[in-house]
């Protein structure tokens, strides 16, 4: 499956991550693999597809000590299992999406008072990997 990065990731309860490289999709802790994380989880690249995962299965441990971590528990290498349906999304569809996953966790994404420039930038973006590019950068920069 070729995915073009940076992506969004949205699981089933509309929570959403930004992921800048295959390595960091496919590396979890194991109570998110158990718990099913990956499960029907939403994928919208920068080359605007949809892609949804099945499911995962551990392929091994990332790091040293068996992937031992005492903040985020063990971490784990993942195979990913991928629907063969791919969609394609349209940046209208997007903007709106993202708006109302953004509104949802409005607390958080307002936390510096910059919730409306963000959903101006969604609005003015002229495409999918803009808006993507620009998120991922302010996400990882901030947390």
């Amino acid at each position: 499956m070729k995915i073009q990065y940076p992506i969004i990731t949205i699981s089933g309860k509309s929570h959403i991550e930004f992921i800048t490289n295959d390595r960091d999709l496919k590396i979890c802790n194991k109570r998110a693999l158990k718990n099913g994380y990956y499960n029907n989880l939403t994928i919208i690249d920068s080359g605007s597809k949809k892609i949804k995962i099945q499911s995962a299965k551990k392929e091994g441990t990332a790091g040293f000590l068996w992937g031992l971590n005492l903040f985020k528990g063990q971490q784990l290498v993942v195979s990913l299992n991928y629907s063969e349906k791919i969609e394609r999304v349209k940046l209208n569809e997007f903007q709106k999406l993202l708006i109302k996953l953004i509104n949802k966790d409005k607390y958080f994404w307002d936390s510096d008072n910059n919730l409306k420039k963000r959903i101006d930038f969604i609005i003015n973006a002229n495409s999918i990997e803009n808006i993507l590019e620009r998120f991922t950068f302010e996400y990882f920069e901030r947390y």
